[in-house]
């Protein structure tokens, strides 16, 4: 059937029912897929002989690492240095196993612009290289894009098409402002034309690109009069999961898609999927093939071989899910998934670590493997999964869910789920999407990877040569300001469709008479999302119930314009999120400073971390409650400046953080170091009282010896005499011990390390009450607010003693 001769038929034309001959010549429409693992390039151009869109991603040039030239649709959103040579697409992600990331290669840098935190790359070799400058990823997108424009236009240049390029540029629907305002200085700083409303929200783009492919085939979206029917995009690439929801009607005017709701920020991508299965089962195994466990590295070098490895996790991901595709019968997969069949890769992989060079041929993961590791990302669960000295592992519906809560439907509301994105060709991801909405329709592209690239394309067809937009964005999360009265008072709510009129708020006053200084704190989501905080500040201090006028506006890209002020005293903006682009606690955003700190001077001594600045993020970790990254730091801190005197700080800092293994080989170079050593000695035999008993007697009996008034060593020796049958001298040590502990509890004098051994030694006295009374009086970490509670405003019309 003609799509024109069904006037219930959803297409582009339906949807923009004008003629197309305002259509501007001699200009090219480009739209940008920017991934975080693979970057597509499409162009749209209007056929008015048949009256329709027409688009195709186009073939990009790359180099390889050999030299030679290569050409694809898909550029892996990687970039390389090697052998002086700046390498981007193919020839840099191909060297994934050889380089080292942030030094001479880089990748994922898309999830990281918005964040600050100085010269991430402090050790880049292309930081001071005048046409480079790679520090950080804004660095990198700035780059990338440089590039990506050379091969556009090259390509124009070659296809006989205007160099008057238009772009569009997909991005995550829940990307935050200060993402999107990065992007934005990155394309202009390499002159891409971008006017306003540039860049797309990628499922709103997937959408329009399938709406434009179905008038070909037997998938098109029929309309009711009567009813509008709802579509949730779901968009799986390799670093986000981006869920949308579009409401689909018809008007006098014709066809008309709107967002009904965005998912909030999710890192969750195929690449976690790759770095699950490496860190769960290739890791472990390569490690062990060379002799070695983990405990036996630090994080950040743990990360660095992990990295190396990823590859072949996705490499028999992909051949596994290919496999399993095939044998799928409407969308349920094979009964193999669950056996013990081994999954292999011949590929050579040698990497250089500290304790020498490792390598390996042959990697495998079984069915049952592979299947285990997609449970992690295909459960239906609220919370993500937790594991030590590991991101995070989020899950599809996590997304999913906060999707369809904001946009008060439920689930049987839904008729149609369109899958975009590479990851979503994934069987697994298929099958448990299918169970789940199992009264609608899933709808897949044929080409999920070019899919959104065609739609962006589409977009700046009719954006920049015709000014219209099919699909109005909206926000994500609500915007709001914390007063005295209230943690969110909402300025911008959730759905708000963008560019939003200006929203002006003229109800606030100073909490008190006098204040001087006046702080608006401005978040998104949450509390602990902080954009930034608006302060006004006045010498002679405001009076009790001065107007203080704020002002905010939601531009076309997203971008968030605020302005306060109070009797005409004009605010100053005072970034407060500039580290990461999730909600922070107070103890991250401290950790946090202290990394960019010790980034910049870094920087400064050439790619080599200062001294001071090591110590002031080991004392950050450490007052976050953070004592492994503590610890790390601290060791990493003695490599570059070693001491042997501090062996057994680092010691303590690996048993707080419950790694025994590496403390007590940290208690032991102490030993070894100063063998009279009092605090390794006791540290040292309290570590081995279960594992060597005798060595650990013999070592808390010297400790003793050395200092009979320290009131742990007692403690830890009565329990040895408890154990030999010696209940009076186990008796006596605790007593004495106690009444050591007690004294310095009420003076005043108690450190907070001893706090567990009072309450420990009054347990075994059997005086429960005193041990609870202690527990409750241990001194609580000092929280640092990222502001100032006095300075806070309050509701004009909110009593003050409420």
């Amino acid at each position: 059937m003609n799509v024109e001769e069904n006037n219930n038929l959803l297409s582009i034309r339906s949807m923009l029912p004008e003629s197309f001959s305002q259509l501007k010549e001699e200009q090219t429409f480009v739209g940008i897929d920017f991934g975080t693992s693979t970057t597509v390039v499409s162009v749209a151009t209007y056929d008015s002989s048949i009256r329709k869109i027409k688009v195709q991603p186009i073939y990009l040039d790359q180099m390889l690492e050999d030299g030679t030239k290569y050409q694809s649709e898909k550029i892996p959103s990687v970039i390389a240095w090697f052998k002086n040579i700046l390498l981007i697409g193919e020839g840099a992600s191909n060297l994934k196993f050889t380089l080292k990331k942030g030094k001479n290669i880089w990748y994922s840098f898309k999830m990281e612009i918005g964040e600050d935190l100085g010269a991430k790359y402090y050790d880049s070799e292309v930081a001071n290289i005048d046409s480079i400058k790679i520090r950080n990823p804004k660095d990198c997108v700035r780059i990338f894009f440089m590039y990506l424009r050379m091969l556009i236009e090259r390509y124009c240049t070659r296809s006989g098409l205007s160099l008057n390029i238009n772009y569009a540029i997909s991005i995550p629907a829940s990307f935050e402002a200060n993402q999107r305002r990065e992007l934005m200085e990155a394309l202009e700083a390499n002159g891409m034309a971008v006017s306003r409303q540039s860049l797309i929200d990628e499922p709103n783009a997937a959408f329009i690109s399938y709406v434009n492919d179905s008038q070909d085939t037997d998938k098109i979206l029929t309309i009711s009069p009567s009813y509008n029917p709802k579509v949730l995009v779901f968009d799986f690439g390799g670093g986000t999961c981006d869920i949308s929801i579009l409401e689909i009607g018809k008007s006098v005017n014709g066809f008309y898609s709107k967002n009904l709701s965005i998912s909030k920020f999710m890192k969750l991508g195929g690449d976690d999927i790759d770095r699950y299965l490496t860190y769960q089962y290739l890791l472990p195994r390569f490690l062990a093939y060379n002799n070695f466990t983990i405990d036996k590295f630090r994080s950040p070098e743990i990360k660095i071989i992990a990295a190396k490895l990823y590859k072949v996790a996705e490499k028999i991901k992909i051949n596994v899910c290919k496999s399993f595709s095939v044998l799928a019968n409407n969308f349920v997969l094979p009964s193999i998934k669950d056996s013990d069949s081994k999954n292999t890769l011949s590929t050579p992989v040698r990497i250089e670590t500290t304790k020498g060079v490792f390598s390996q041929e042959d990697f495998y993961i079984t069915n049952k493997e592979i299947t285990e590791a997609m449970s992690i990302f295909t459960k239906d669960s609220r919370l993500p999964l937790r594991i030590k000295r590991q991101e995070d592992y989020n899950n599809i519906f996590i997304p999913i869910k906060s999707a369809i809560e904001k946009a008060h439907i439920s689930i049987e509301e839904l008729d149609y789920v369109l899958l975009i994105g590479g990851s979503s060709k994934n069987p697994y991801i298929q099958e448990a999407l299918h169970k789940y909405f199992e009264g609608s329709e899933l709808l897949i592209p044929r080409d999920l990877q070019t899919h959104v690239s065609k739609g962006t394309a589409i977009h700046s067809l009719l954006m920049n040569g015709m000014n219209k937009c099919l699909i109005q964005p909206i926000t994500s999360e609500p915007i709001f300001v914390i007063t005295k009265d209230t943690l969110r008072k909402v300025l911008i709510p959730a759905g708000t469709i963008i560019p939003s009129d200006t929203v002006i708020i003229n109800d606030l006053v100073p909490s008190r008479d006098n204040q001087e200084v006046i702080e608006l704190p401005i978040c998104v989501g949450s509390q602990n999302k902080m954009l930034f905080n608006l302060k006004i500040t006045c010498d002679g201090g405001f009076p009790i119930n001065a107007e203080i006028k704020l002002a905010l506006e939601l531009t076309a890209d997203k971008l968030l314009l605020a302005q306060a002020n109070c009797l005409g005293v004009n605010c100053i903006i005072e970034p407060q999120n500039p580290f990461a682009n999730k909600e922070l606690t107070t103890e991250e955003r401290i950790v946090l400073a202290a990394e960019r700190q010790a980034n910049l001077e870094a920087e400064k001594n050439g790619g080599v971390p200062t001294k001071q600045s090591l110590i002031s993020l080991r004392q950050a970790y450490n007052k976050a409650g953070n004592a492994f990254r503590a610890a790390e730091t601290y060791e990493f801190q003695l490599e570059l400046y070693p001491n042997p005197n501090s062996y057994n700080e680092v010691g303590v800092l690996y048993s707080n953080a419950g790694n025994e293994n590496k403390a007590i080989d940290f208690y032991e170079r102490a030993l070894a170091n100063n063998p009279d050593g009092f605090h390794p000695m006791f540290n040292l035999g309290h570590s081995l009282i279960n594992r060597d008993p005798k060595r650990a007697e013999a070592l808390l009996r010297k400790a003793h010896l050395l200092d009979p008034s320290h009131a742990p060593s007692m403690i830890a020796l009565a329990g040895i005499e408890e154990r030999l049958g010696h209940k009076g001298e186990a008796q006596r040590l605790n007593q004495e011990a106690y009444n050591i502990l007690y004294k310095k509890w009420k003076g005043g004098s108690l450190s907070d390390f001893e706090y567990s051994w009072l309450e420990s030694v009054a347990q075994r006295l059997g005086l429960k009450n005193v041990a609870q009374e202690v527990r409750q009086s241990k001194p609580k970490l000092d929280q640092e607010s990222y502001y100032n509670e006095d300075n806070l405003t309050r509701t004009r019309f909110v009593s003050l003693t409420k």
